[in-house]
């Protein structure tokens, strides 16, 4: 009966200490993306977004960008295509339908 009561108080513990983790956790990614963005805008020169190139052709937007930028290595995805996760400054996906035509806001990384 002694060892049956440690496991419940533990359980309860647990499940109290999991919750107060959780809580931690969520306000310090928030930190992190914060340091992770103004990393970034300190390493990386330059224009970072081209918002005003959605809807245009990818050869136009490509040469838009490598101008406004000449860090800028332009690379094309079609639909369906994998995106690497991992952040490299200079590196630009332009986001394409089938017809060429760039579908999201390019961005560096």
């Amino acid at each position: 009966m002694l060892k049956l009561s440690h496991v419940l108080a533990f359980l309860l513990l647990a499940s109290l200490f999991q919750s107060l983790m959780a809580r931690d956790l969520s306000d310090g990614i928030e930190v992190l993306e914060i340091l992770e963005n103004e990393i970034q805008d300190a390493f990386c020169s330059g224009k970072q977004s081209w918002p005003e190139l959605v809807g245009k052709p990818a050869e136009y937007a490509k040469k838009i960008i490598e101008k406004e930028n000449p860090i800028a290595h332009v690379s094309v995805l079609f639909p369906g295509m994998p995106r690497p996760g991992n952040y490299v400054c200079g590196r630009v996906f332009l986001v394409v339908d089938w017809e060429a035509i760039v579908k999201i806001t390019p961005r560096m990384g």
